[in-house]
């Protein structure tokens, strides 16, 4: 049923206001404005002050913002994610530490604990176990990247360290979750899987050669074609339009569309218009993003974590092993890398909060039927518990390691 334009006006009005609202509620106890969009989805969501006819929304309306926001906030995610500078040997070692450890043990736990009332008709204990595992891979860069800019660290090796590894956590959940996408598609048997993973890694390998040496130079040459003729914008538009192409292609071949505008940022992060493209991402992801939050709000029926015992049992033991295993295994991993004890606790707080990435994926398992409503308000319950909890740790964590700095740095007393 289409959603005549009066309606899409006053939705439009309604959700950008509170957009507004939840970022000024985030910003006055210093959280993360995502957190704010998730609240005020859950507090209008059906089975709280929805049930009472406040807010009425069209779900096809949300949904298809929500997906555009979607695109386009992965989009920036990618512009922001320069391969040259972030993809070291050290981020890529203690961003594996914190994807193999959380997607293991949280398998195991979903596996486990999981209520077979939670495993929709048509998905799998397995299924369901994999994607609870996913959605604890992910590291939240806006989360880290403002507790390092509030003190100054972003330059630092620490901060380096951290927002490299995030980066490259993020895109190592994408490719689970295109492993996952690819499973729940009926390629369940092992040779099933290991063309996923092939048909996954062919798509982003590809992608970047005909992006680096086709769509990259065409984008400049309309751009500057553009600026000639008095067109301001051309450079951008094509850019925009090569994201949702790759979204396009991902979706066809089995994958996440989101995996494809994520691809497509990253081929112009080093490009000489980035800052441009930056731009005008941030407006759009302006519009659209917190309406996809919002809309995991809407989701969440918060009764459903109290529902049972049993699902309230696995929720707070979800809830642990997030923290646990996602500081433990970037801690560890950053510690056999001549990384100082402070230093790797730091590392470990700092990319234990999660984030854009872990609440795709629970969404995306949402929409194609693996998991269902109740697992799903837990899964978004326990992001927004480890995207909170942490970020006082991390502070004192990096105040520790600043202070070791400073003890190292002054010079030895002279002896008498």
């Amino acid at each position: 049923m289409a959603v005549g334009p009066t309606a899409i006006y006053e939705q439009l009005t309604i959700l950008l206001t509170l957009g507004v609202v939840s970022h000024l509620f985030s910003k006055r106890f210093h959280q993360s404005t995502l957190i704010g969009e998730i609240v005020i989805g859950i507090l209008l969501a059906p089975s709280l002050l929805g049930q009472y006819g406040i807010f009425v929304f069209d779900p096809i309306f949300v949904e298809t913002f929500a997906a555009l926001g979607a695109i386009f906030l992965l989009f920036l995610i990618g512009l922001e994610s320069d391969f040259r500078a972030l993809y070291t040997r050290r981020n890529f070692l203690v961003a594996l530490g914190g994807v193999a450890l959380p997607l293991l043990v949280g398998f195991v736990t979903a596996w486990f604990l999981a209520p077979p009332s939670t495993v929709p008709a048509g998905s799998s204990q397995f299924l369901v176990a994999l994607f609870v595992g996913a959605t604890l891979t992910a590291t939240s860069t806006a989360i880290a990247a403002s507790v390092l800019l509030d003190l100054g660290l972003m330059k630092e090796e620490i901060g380096r360290t951290i927002m490299g590894a995030a980066v490259v956590d993020d895109i190592l959940g994408l490719l689970v979750l295109s492993v996952g996408v690819g499973i729940a598609h009926g390629n369940v048997d092992a040779v099933g899987v290991a063309l996923v993973m092939v048909k996954a890694i062919a798509f982003i390998g590809f992608g970047i050669l005909v992006g680096v040496y086709f769509f990259s130079p065409l984008v400049v040459r309309v751009q500057v074609l553009g600026l000639k003729l008095g067109v301001k914008h051309g450079g951008f538009l094509i850019a925009l339009a090569i994201a949702l192409f790759y979204a396009l292609v991902a979706e066809t071949i089995g994958l996440s569309a989101i995996i494809g505008a994520f691809l497509a940022g990253t081929l112009f992060a080093p490009a000489p218009l980035k800052e441009e493209f930056a731009e005008g991402a941030r407006y759009l992801g302006a519009v659209f993003t917190p309406i996809f939050f919002i809309s995991l709000g809407l989701n969440v029926d918060i009764f459903s974590v109290l529902a049972t015992p049993q699902i309230f049992l696995f929720t707070i033991v979800l809830v642990v092993v997030a923290m646990v295993t996602k500081m433990a295994g970037c801690a560890v991993a950053a510690w056999g890398l001549k990384m100082t004890p402070l230093e790797s606790l730091a590392v470990g707080w700092g990319m234990t909060p999660r984030g854009e990435v872990g609440l795709i994926v629970a969404v995306t398992a949402l929409t194609a039927g693996i998991v269902g409503d109740a697992l799903f308000s837990v899964i978004v319950f326990v992001i927004i518990v480890v995207s909170v909890a942490p970020a006082p740790l991390f502070k004192q964590a990096l105040h520790a390691v600043e202070q070791e700095r400073r003890a190292k740095a002054a010079p030895a007393e002279p002896s008498s």
